[in-house]
């Protein structure tokens, strides 16, 4: 564990937990109206959501006690709180999902099975009782959530800039969820790294997280999409990769390209999360959310 006096976080502004309200009630099932297949790639981060960002959660709590780092642990703690609104958020959108006849609980249960049970706090159920062990794993898991929390960096920064997609006939509530939880991602995306490089900061094992992170994260994003839908009663049809590959190069997902370059920039060991997206931009969406009543925690 880092023992050094100085803080791990470099950006001064203060993290704000936010609860925004979301009305889904008139939500269609095809939610980006003239692209079916485009809703399901983009909506597979209402399904896909909650189990990681418990999981995170949990990661930090089991952390908490080690960190020393004053700013750096109220950072964590309103982290903590961003997680939770957004695992809430989509929970939220999973329910309207779920009321237009797309049953989800095949997939949820996959997701809570992984970060629940294989990647929690007791790995594959069983109950750690060597403190050396439980440290191990601690800085393990903490190496996966800095992992993870380098894609959702990268994924909201570009919804926060995807004008293609902000031009094309979408549900606003739903667009506003996901532009919501990209921009703090952004406001956040350095503190993941920062609490496992106080208390690891082993690179070799920031390495082998992301190895493991990244292909999991997008299998379990391709997974998803396939799922939903096949469950969709209105599709004839079953999602292929030729669908997601035409989607981004009309800019209404992320490339697959960008997407490349971003997950090698992350090997590099002196890389830092605030090379990735624009603080400023994603501060100044959350202060001017459109149609917005907020609460903050």
């Amino acid at each position: 564990m880092s023992t050094l006096m100085t803080t791990q976080i470099k950006l001064q502004h203060t993290i704000i937990p936010r609860r925004p309200h979301f009305d889904f009630g008139q939500t269609p099932t095809h939610w980006i109206a003239d692209d079916p297949i485009v809703t399901h790639i983009l909506n597979v981060l209402n399904p896909i959501t909650p189990a990681p960002e418990r999981w995170f959660c949990q990661t930090f709590r089991d952390a908490l006690p080690l960190i020393q780092d004053e700013q750096l642990r109220t950072a964590a703690i309103a982290f903590i709180k961003q997680e939770g609104a957004h695992s809430y958020g989509h929970t939220v959108g999973n329910r309207r999902i779920e009321a237009l006849g797309i049953d989800l609980s095949s997939y949820m249960d996959l997701l809570d099975w992984i970060f629940g049970r294989i990647l929690g706090t007791d790995p594959f159920g069983r109950k750690l009782t060597n403190p050396r062990t439980q440290l191990v794993w601690l800085k393990t898991r903490l190496a996966m959530v800095a992992a993870a929390e380098h894609l959702t960096g990268v994924l909201g920064h570009w919804v926060l800039n995807a004008t293609t997609l902000e031009e094309t006939p979408i549900d606003a509530e739903m667009l506003k969820l996901y532009q919501w939880h990209g921009a703090e991602e952004v406001e956040h995306r350095e503190v993941a790294d920062a609490m496992f490089r106080y208390v690891s900061g082993n690179i070799p094992l920031r390495t082998l997280a992301a190895i493991v992170v990244f292909p999991l994260f997008g299998l379990l994003a391709y997974g998803g999409v396939h799922y939903l839908v096949n469950k969709d009663p209105n599709l004839p049809y079953r999602f292929r990769i030729r669908h997601y590959l035409r989607a981004a190069r009309q800019n209404r997902v992320p490339k697959p390209s960008d997407l490349l370059r971003a997950g090698l920039r992350y090997f590099a060991p002196n890389h830092s999360p605030l090379n990735e997206g624009s603080t400023e931009q994603a501060l100044a969406y959350l202060a001017n959310m459109p149609n917005s009543s907020m609460t903050t925690t």
